[in-house]
């Protein structure tokens, strides 16, 4: 499988089943801005809460492969591993489907992921060991502190300022590489006065 990164800002995202794994689903995508609607006979506890808390929609009945026709990604999440098999089989081959107890039938998985400020890190034992994944992840969160959520910010903001300077592709790809250096991530200080000079390159 092919990792993407896909901006659901705005697009609809539907989730057949209303269990403790739909809302958990539906607590990392929220991140992501997506327009989300459950779809199960009975609602658990936490989703009834989530949609009030979060706005989404919530329709009271068993899903039928025609609700997912407009859905950017579609969740099967029901307790219920044949309605789960049922509906993966009739969906679309291009719909993005992520089946959560049977990673084979869909083509889409939910990596562990960790996010600090710009940085986002992914990583998916592909449905191959989900402890190894956790591992994985809690090693990552280790190695990638808070400190990267101001850099990454320092970076973006670098990056947008050296596109404008009047030099060439070459002194603006040094430049960038420059701002790798460790110690520019660890120096609040060392930001401030390298931004200072870039910014006067450009006046």
């Amino acid at each position: 499988m092919q990792p993407l990164i896909i901006n659901l800002t705005g697009r609809k995202v539907v989730i057949a089943g209303a269990g403790r794994i739909a809302a958990r689903k539906a607590r990392v995508l929220h991140g992501e801005q997506a327009l989300i609607t459950f779809i199960a006979p009975q609602m658990s506890e936490e989703v009834l809460q989530l949609a009030e808390e979060k706005n989404y929609t919530l329709i009271h009945r068993k899903a039928e492969p025609s609700d997912f026709a407009d859905a950017a990604l579609v969740i099967l999440a029901t307790n219920d591993r044949i309605a789960n098999q049922a509906l993966s089989k009739a969906l679309p081959a291009h719909q993005l489907v992520c089946v959560v107890d049977e990673f084979e039938e869909g083509n889409v998985t939910f990596p562990a992921t960790i996010r600090r400020g710009y940085l986002q890190v992914a990583v998916t034992s592909n449905g191959s060991s989900p402890k190894l994944t956790r591992k994985l992840k809690k090693e990552l969160e280790a190695q990638f502190d808070s400190s990267w959520e101001p850099y990454t910010a320092f970076l973006k903001q670098c990056r947008d300022l050296i596109k404008q300077l009047p030099l060439s592709f070459e002194e603006k790809s040094d430049l960038l590489w420059e701002l790798l250096e460790d110690p520019y991530r660890m120096n609040e200080e060392l930001q401030k006065k390298k931004w200072n000079e870039l910014y006067a390159m450009k006046e």
